[in-house]
Parts: C-alpha cells; sequence; structure tokens
C-alpha cells in the first residue's frame, strides 16, 4: 500500500503487487526488529518520554504519559514499531517492568510531584507475578502510588474482562489509580463506566482532532464528558494539536488536554506548576 502511494502519491484505486524483493525486504526488517527488541530487554536499552498533561482550565502541567522508546544505532525506535514484537516474543511483561522502574526511578530522582500516566499491555495484566513486581518498585523508589495511574486501552479489555477486574481491584486496593486510554473507540464504554472504578478516561483522539468540524463526533465528545463527569471520572483529551481544538475542549468541560499542542513527550519530566 506505502508503495503505491510512493509511486503515484495522488492516484486512488490503484493496485500494486508485492515483488520477491518487496517480500523479503519485509521479512528482514521484521527480523532485524526482533533482534533489537530481544537485546533492548536483555540490557535495559528502554527509555522513558514523558508528554505533558495539561489542566484545562488553568493552563498548567498536572502531569506526564509515558512513552517507550528503545535505543538503537540508528536512533530511537518508537513504541508502535515494536509493541506488538514484543506481545508476539511473549517478553512484553518484562518490558513494562524495565519501563516502570525507569519511570519510577526518574520520578524519584527527580522528586516529581505531578501525575504520571503509564500504558500497559493487556498481556502484563495476566501475568501472576506483575503486580507484586509493581509494589516492589513503588517500595524500592518510595513512590506516591495515588499519583500513579496505569491505563490501557478500551479495545484491549474486550479480551480479558474478568482478568481485568481482578487487576484492577487489586491495583485499587494498593493504592494506585486507572484509567481507560482511546476511551470511545470501542463499542462498549459505558459498560466499562459502569463495571470499572475508574479515574480517568482518556478520549480518543479520533473523536478529538475532528470535532471542531464534525457535529457528529463534537456530539459523542459531549456525551462521554458528561457520562465521565456523572461517574466522577476525570476526563483527558487526548491528540489536541492546536488551539482550536484546546479551546473546545475547554469550553466542553473536560478536565485535561494533552497532545502536540500542549507539549511533545521529552525524555525529561516537566515540574507540575
Amino acid at each position: 500500500m506505502y508503495k503505491a502511494k510512493t509511486l503515484k502519491p495522488k492516484a486512488k484505486n490503484m493496485i500494486s503487487i508485492p515483488t520477491q524483493q518487496d517480500i523479503l525486504e519485509v521479512f528482514k526488517t521484521h527480523g532485524e526488529k526482533t533482534l533489537i527488541v530481544s537485546d533492548a530487554i536483555e540490557q535495559k536499552k528502554i527509555v522513558p518520554y514523558f508528554q505533558p498533561i495539561i489542566d484545562t482550565t488553568t493552563g498548567a502541567i498536572e502531569g506526564h504519559e509515558v512513552f517507550s522508546r528503545i535505543e538503537t544505532s540508528k536512533g530511537l525506535l518508537a513504541a508502535g514499531e515494536f509493541i506488538e514484537i514484543a506481545e508476539r516474543l511473549g517478553v512484553i511483561g518484562k518490558l513494562d517492568i524495565i519501563l516502570i522502574e525507569k519511570v519510577f526511578k526518574k520520578v524519584s530522582e527527580d522528586c516529581y510531584k505531578g501525575l504520571i500516566f503509564i500504558n500497559l499491555s493487556s498481556k502484563s495484566l495476566i501475568m501472576a507475578g506483575f503486580l507484586p513486581s509493581i509494589i516492589k518498585l513503588s517500595k524500592k523508589y518510595d513512590i506516591d502510588r495515588s499519583r500513579i495511574v496505569f491505563e490501557t486501552t478500551e479495545k484491549d479489555t474486550l479480551k480479558n474482562i474478568s482478568l481485568l477486574e481482578k487487576f484492577i481491584d487489586n491495583l485499587k486496593f494498593e493504592g494506585f489509580k486507572f484509567a481507560i486510554d482511546d476511551f470511545g473507540s470501542g463499542f462498549s464504554c459505558f459498560y466499562y463506566v459502569k463495571r470499572f472504578p475508574l479515574d480517568y478516561a482518556m478520549i480518543s483522539g479520533e473523536f478529538i482532532r475532528s470535532m471542531i468540524r464534525s457535529n457528529r463526533d463534537l456530539a459523542i465528545v459531549k456525551t462521554m464528558t458528561l457520562l465521565a463527569t456523572e461517574f466522577d471520572i476525570k476526563t483527558i483529551a487526548e491528540h489536541v494539536e492546536n488551539k482550536d481544538i484546546l479551546d473546545s475542549v475547554t469550553k466542553l468541560g473536560i478536565d485535561y488536554a494533552q497532545g502536540i499542542y500542549t507539549g511533545s513527550p521529552l525524555p525529561k519530566l516537566t515540574e507540575v506548576q
């Protein structure tokens, strides 16, 4: 598909058939990334990047969402390029724990007092020793658990509802908080709000990006915001890319905003204001 777009970027309804060389290049790239992921976990080359989350009313930074990166000789590898490989290899739990320890260490060293949002793979949640490992690390780095928010995407929760429910209950019992990421991207957001004790709902950027030009998307965002508010769940607008979008989410009463306009992911934490 991308080759077709490159060859004729303005064309539509174009078919491109992969050659033998194309197929070999795909397998070569996939194999290289598999080795990179394996080496990154063994050498603990997972690097946390932090994207600011601001209060829509004051504009102050209230917290950061963590994004994982892998250091390579050619630069940093973004999460979208290796998470599926880590899941396929069965090492996603190890990757998540390495990332969490580096985040906790950074928070401790910087005496950081803001919120930290950490996305977990649904496959990590089913590991028996995963939560005990998190608890152990929080004690090691003297972390205020009430400021750590673990999140998983709405789409992932459909696969392991009962396991997720047990995980969240145990997580909340230990003092951590929980969020649903990409809220509204699935088909059962009402169900999740009813069943899980959520602290935050991160409204899918799919709707946030287009709400200023689509009445339907605007109505959906309004509905999700009202739903979350009724259940005393804080809302976060994802993919806030410009001032118009930020103004719109602020007007709707969404609590927090996150996106390129409010700050790009960086390897450092910006102190809460």
